[in-house]
């Protein structure tokens, strides 16, 4: 009877969960059409239309940090025996099931796991015999808020115990164990119709709005794609939104590329926030510093590429990008935007110069510098010198 108490409440309370990958879709017929590759990711229009073509969407969420496997659900293994699943390793979903369909419902699991097992087969098959069978899509995610101190297995509590690497030189110690935030480099590796493209940052794009605030886009959601259009082709990125205490606000960078006589050139960005269609409009700089390659080469420069408009700036350090590209696996050979002529080497050229010339004049000076040739003796006669003026 507790139980049932309890899990009617959990089910009557839904809220908006927060989760983070990876993920598993199950129960919908749709499922099949989007199977793809191990380890790849489901951009912002499939997830889209995966959500629209189900009746109702109900999301599981798992509030543990323990990483998610069958072993822990059973029935739920059983029940999807001979069903269509989709295992998504994306951190975070692009777009919420919420934004797109009124018939979602979030499912919190709490508790032993044997419980937890039993509340998601019951509250599927329920929605199952509701909306019919097919028809039902099913989200299984953990929660990003770990803020359970204390694990449950069939009841009983039990600790959890960080695994520990062990070696013949050493051993970790608590501090080893601790997580360490590492520097990533942002690479964009997009494929798309259009073809694919490569683009490598030093250091995480910085947005910088004219009221003073400053978003560093370091938390990159789904899978960077290339999206044709009429006029351009244009490399899109998504971003969690830093800045808003919502985790599933989103931005996105659209960069735009032309190619036009051979060659291919960065014409802007797009700065667009969750799903709206339009937003900020930023140009590169001008044609003579903006990226631009002959096609079948890339173009790298380490000085900062900012794109600009009266609203904002996007700013990204120490570039290397290249489109239009058949394999991704490398950058072809690349136009630098530094030539030979750089500022320090102008500077070091004239400050040689002027040193050669000041070392010449001196030389010249100590060259005309002429010594007597006669000096007195006690026994000639005095020297006499005849000054003309």
């Amino acid at each position: 009877m507790h139980y049932k108490v309890r899990f009617i409440l959990l089910f009557l309370y839904s809220v908006q969960a927060n989760l983070e990958g990876p993920f598993l879709f199950f129960g919908s017929k749709s499922l099949e059409k989007y199977k793809r590759p191990a380890l790849t990711y489901l951009d912002q229009d499939d997830l889209m239309r995966i959500y629209g073509e189900a009746e109702a969407i109900v999301v599981f969420n798992n509030q543990d940090s323990v990483p998610l496997s069958s072993l822990y659900f059973p029935r739920l293994r059983k029940m999807l025996e001979g069903q269509t699943t989709l295992v998504l390793p994306q951190d975070f979903l692009d777009v919420h099931p919420d934004y797109i369909s009124n018939e979602t419902q979030v499912l919190t699991l709490e508790g032993p796991w044997s419980e937890r097992d039993a509340q998601m087969t019951e509250t599927f098959a329920r929605l199952q015999d509701i909306y019919g069978a097919g028809k039902v899509l099913g989200i299984l995610g953990n929660s990003v808020s770990q803020s359970q101190s204390v694990d449950y297995v069939d009841g009983e509590p039990w600790s959890r115990v960080r695994r520990q690497a062990f070696t013949n030189d050493s051993i970790s110690t608590p501090d080893e164990d601790k997580p360490q935030k590492r520097q990533r480099h942002a690479l964009y590796n997009a494929t798309g119709p259009a073809g694919k493209a490569l683009l490598y940052s030093s250091g995480w794009p910085e947005l910088r709005r004219i009221n003073g605030t400053t978003i560093r886009l370091s938390t990159p959601v789904g899978s960077p794609t290339i999206k044709p259009t009429r006029l351009y082709t244009m490399l899109v990125v998504r971003f969690v939104n830093t800045e808003s205490k919502d985790p599933k606000d989103k931005i996105t960078l659209e960069f735009s590329f032309k190619q036009s006589a051979g060659w291919w050139t960065a014409v802007g960005v797009e700065v667009k926030f969750n799903l709206e269609t339009t937003g900020l409009s930023l140009t590169a700089p001008p044609p003579s510093d903006a990226p631009s390659a002959v096609l079948g080469r890339s173009y790298r420069c380490s000085l900062p590429l900012v794109y600009s408009s009266d609203e904002a700036t996007l700013t990204l350090p120490n570039i290397h990008v290249q489109m239009f590209m058949d394999s991704t696996e490398a950058f072809d050979d690349a136009f630098d935007c530094i030539g030979f002529t750089t500022v320090p080497i102008w500077s070091g050229l004239l400050a040689t110069f002027v040193t050669l010339i000041f070392l010449g004049v001196t030389i010249s000076m100590i060259m005309d510098i002429k010594t007597m040739d006669c000096f007195e003796t006690n026994r000639s006669r005095q020297l006499t010198i005849t000054v003309t003026e």
